[in-house]
């Protein structure tokens, strides 16, 4: 088989003037082995009739009534059509096409030229996915190479209704252009074929000579015109997170009332609410999925840290409209930054409260908060100057970054050695990659220098049973945040003093 042409789309309609094999017994018997579908004396629907066809050198020649063909494309369009040497017994099947590109036809709509029950099937010898109509009286008209079927076999269709999409199959492997092949027997034998009146015969051998308009449904009053749009689906199957100042793949799948994709259309997408609107548009391919992308992602964080996400299809002639609503959790960063807390109910109880605390910092923008620096505190049996807190957050991707620091600080409780501490700065940095921490100070007990190095959760021995002072501690939380303290110091009777604080987390990063 050869390609010819382009796509089409279309119903194709045919009075048939055939000749009937009256010329003695062995005429008789050809036509004897004629079946309804595809043509004679061959194995599958689209192989070469038997030798001595309708139009043989003998026998007289009757006219049959043939159904009133219309073309086997959709109303008012436009198509050329032509044959080739060996395309069915005296090259009687036509291939149409619109001319529009190598690919212009795929997907295009095939229509029924007559009503009748369809045949629905695929031929592995060149003639791929087809569907043949049986109008009675002997008659066939079948369209082949089809990329999809749209009706059932043995189900009852009405001239103009859609059967099939034009396509370029052929059930063999072999390369072909996409088109619409179109053939009309009347009892298993190939016909001249007459569409919308017209008689085509003699066919032209090369494309853009001829040409046929359909009329094929254009009565809106026709009983016989297409059926009502099919109801569609969307299913959302793109990011499931989204992450400010970075892109995010919105997608979804629009499949027909039969679960079949629907292809060549247009899926509008909608990410947020109100003035946080984003939109793009993606168009479906052969597998019924469109995406687009939202770069870069600006979307306000909620209480619950998710975005919506609506996929649209606004429906048209052929296909009912259909929407889908999803949530994607938006990536957010929180961070926590505080110079000093204490508590040591002594006989005169000393009380400090985080100074100066950042308090929690929920975000999913770019934001910088450090409240003013506290110059320094006294408090009895502690001290501390110069102490600084911020929180600091980017996007693109999210990231927070928690600081602390203080010049110096002082540690006097009855019944432990004094503790001194300068220099100290502790820092937690979250993003959805992975936490991290560090902490500088210079550390002294009882006015000794201790080595603390970079050890994370270094416990200093003061020598009192009970009391522990823990260097650069560590702590993850289970959200897989990081708190870092540059010191913190506990003792009996309730003693917990924290120098130095910072926290960091990354949220919705799955």
């Amino acid at each position: 088989m050869r390609s010819t042409g382009w796509g089409v789309r279309g119903t194709l309609t045919a009075l048939i003037t055939v000749a009937a094999l009256a010329a003695g017994p062995a005429a008789t018997a050809d036509a004897a082995t004629a079946g309804t579908y595809g043509p004679a004396g061959s194995s599958g629907a689209y192989g070469s009739s038997s030798a001595s066809g309708p139009y043989g050198s003998s026998g007289a020649q009757v006219t049959l009534d043939a159904p009133d063909f219309k073309a086997p494309f959709e109303c008012g369009t436009k198509w050329t059509y032509a044959t080739y040497e060996g395309h069915g017994e005296g090259d009687l099947a036509l291939d149409f096409n619109t001319g529009s590109g190598p690919d212009g036809d795929l997907g295009l709509p095939a229509l029924a030229s007559a009503g009748g029950t369809a045949h629905v099937a695929t031929d592995s010898d060149g003639g791929g996915k087809y569907v043949e109509i049986d109008h009675g009286g002997g008659w066939v008209s079948g369209v082949f190479h089809l990329q999809k079927q749209t009706v059932k076999d043995g189900e009852k269709v009405k001239q103009g209704q859609q059967i099939g999409k034009v396509g370029d199959t052929t059930g063999n492997g072999s390369d072909l252009s996409p088109h619409l092949h179109y053939q009309v027997k009347l009892d298993g034998r190939l016909q001249k074929i007459e569409l919308e009146g017209k008689k085509l015969y003699p066919y032209p051998y090369e494309e853009g000579k001829e040409f046929l308009t359909s009329t094929n449904g254009c009565d809106g009053d026709d009983p016989d015109e297409p059926q009502e749009p099919k109801k569609t689906e969307l299913a959302y199957t793109g990011a499931k997170s989204a992450s400010n100042g970075s892109p995010a793949k919105l997608a979804a799948e629009l499949t027909d009332e039969d679960g079949d994709p629907v292809d060549g259309r247009t899926v509008g997408f909608t990410l947020g609410t109100g003035d946080s609107k984003q939109k793009c548009d993606g168009k479906t391919g052969s597998d019924g999925r469109a995406s687009c992308e939202i770069d870069p992602v600006r979307q306000k964080l909620t209480e619950d840290g998710t975005v919506p996400v609506t996929a649209r299809f606004a429906g048209d002639d052929e296909y009912e409209a259909s929407k889908k609503s999803a949530k994607l959790k938006l990536e957010y960063v929180s961070g926590r930054a505080f110079g000093l807390s204490a508590n040591a109910p002594l006989g005169l109880p000393v009380s400090v409260e985080p100074t100066p605390d950042t308090g929690e910092v929920r975000t999913a923008g770019e934001e910088s908060k450090s409240p003013p620096c506290a110059q320094n505190i006294r408090a009895l049996v502690l001290s501390a100057d110069a102490l600084c807190a911020e929180v600091t957050t980017k996007t693109g991707p999210g990231k927070v970054t928690a600081t602390a620091t203080l010049a110096k600080a002082g540690i006097e409780l009855p019944g432990l050695p004094v503790v001194g501490l300068s220099g100290v700065r502790s820092t937690s940095t979250s993003t959805c990659e992975a936490s991290s921490g560090s902490v500088d100070l210079e550390l002294t007990v009882l006015g000794e220098s201790v080595d603390t190095g970079d050890t994370p959760n270094l416990e200093v021995d003061l020598g009192v049973v009970g009391a522990k002072l823990v260097v650069n501690e560590r702590i993850t939380t289970d959200d897989g945040g990081l708190t870092v303290n540059a010191a913190h110091l506990t003792a009996p009777g309730g003693i917990d003093v924290v120098i130095g604080s910072s926290s960091s987390t990354a949220h919705n990063c799955t």
